[in-house]
């Protein structure tokens, strides 16, 4: 599967006017598997419901799936340049997750996200940070560590915050896959609506 989802990067037709240029506005979403959509079809993944939802409002906002599974902080900011050589006005960052599983410190992984934060806003754009937890099998002070990243640099560089991605679904079996870590279908569905939560309200109107 694509990281990014090169269908949705298509110009819209001058004669479409719910696709009309002068309305086109893009959403960015970045991540790993989480994003992309491991598992599951690409029509199931958030990024893809999340199109799926503003079309039927009649809205012209493209959504690029920039997530590839098995990313890191680093990951994301090695072809972040890459992502930002045209327009992004919303910028939803769900990322570190495999920096811990790949044995990455805490600091390591706020280095990374403060300069994607930092380099996201310099575009400019609007950023929402998703925070994260690790499994309940890690050491809980490492748990610990690891949530605390997220509110404390959305307070910082004053963000919208998405306070936990998989919220209502987290290490329950009915909403994930085998791993019981990344959502399934039902999973993905549960997620486009904690997400919904806090874009909405930020989308042009």
């Amino acid at each position: 599967m694509s990281g990014i989802d090169f269908m949705n990067r298509t110009r819209p037709s001058e004669s479409d006017p719910v696709m009309a240029a002068e309305s086109w506005k893009t959403i960015l979403c970045l991540g790993d598997s989480l994003t992309e959509g491991f598992g599951v079809a690409d029509a199931q993944c958030y990024p893809r419901l999340l199109q799926q939802r503003l079309r039927l409002q009649g809205s012209a906002i493209r959504v690029v799936n920039a997530g590839i599974s098995g990313d890191t902080t680093q990951g994301v900011l090695e072809r972040l340049d890459d992502l930002l050589t045209t327009p992004v006005d919303l910028a939803i960052v769900t990322i570190g997750l495999n920096d811990v599983f790949m044995g990455y410190p805490a600091t390591i992984i706020q280095d990374n996200l403060e300069t994607i934060v930092q380099t996201l806003q310099r575009h400019p754009s609007r950023v929402v940070l998703s925070g994260l937890r690790l499994p309940s099998d890690f050491p809980q002070p490492i748990r610990h560590e690891f949530a605390a990243l997220y509110p404390r640099l959305a307070a910082k560089y004053h963000l919208d915050l998405i306070p936990f991605f998989c919220e209502n679904i987290f290490e329950d079996r009915a909403y994930n896959q085998w791993d019981n870590v990344h959502p399934n279908a039902a999973g993905y569905r549960v997620i486009l609506e904690t997400v919904w939560k806090i874009v909405q309200p930020l989308l042009p109107r």
